[in-house]
């Protein structure tokens, strides 16, 4: 699936490939979310040995922290810069607990945004996701649009109930975060 943001996560916070997407024309993708824990791992930051929490990891990935380590892990109020081939390509900021995100923050990459609530480094709960030519705001729920939320784009504006990206009662098959075709 396509992304527009270079991640390990959201391959939308380091949306990997959230889209926004109707039966008939589409749009850029974003980051998507939607893995398990298992897909995850920790990665640590080569200059303090600080673990942050990678639900998307990609290889020749790394991470810088700047915050407090507790017991080795990313913990408290803190900013974590995500790079790939020593390219920085993320910024999150928020708060850290046992290593991973949660509670209120936000993920920031070159071609959108997640403003929101977040557990295990991943948006749940009610956020916004900006992406260049579309936004979502609304409620997530491991990482995808779960519940009421609105969907806005050029041409159109899609309101209503999602269910694991998809909206709910549409005939146009809409998805966000997920491809088309896994909507009915």
């Amino acid at each position: 699936m396509a992304r527009t943001k270079p991640r390990r996560r959201m391959q939308p916070a380091r949306a990997g490939a959230m889209l926004l997407a109707l039966a008939l024309g589409g749009l850029p993708a974003a980051p998507s979310r939607a893995q398990s824990d298992a897909d995850g791992r920790f990665v640590a930051d080569p200059v303090s040995g600080c673990k942050l929490w990678n639900p998307h990891p990609r290889p020749d990935e790394t991470a810088s922290w700047s915050g407090a380590c507790v017991n080795g892990f990313a913990e408290g109020a803190g900013s974590l810069q995500w790079l790939h081939g020593g390219r920085a390509y993320e910024r999150d900021d928020g708060v850290w607990k046992d290593g991973r995100q949660v509670g209120r923050g936000t993920q920031d990459w070159g071609t959108g945004r997640y403003d929101g609530e977040l557990a295990n480094g991943e948006p749940e709960g009610h956020g916004v996701l900006s992406l260049q030519t579309a936004r979502y705001d609304g409620q997530f729920h491991n990482g995808k649009p779960n519940g009421s939320g609105t969907a806005t784009r050029l041409d159109g504006l899609f309101k209503g109930t999602w269910k694991d990206g998809c909206l709910v009662g549409d005939p146009r098959r809409i998805a966000f975060g997920v491809p088309s075709a896994t909507c009915q």
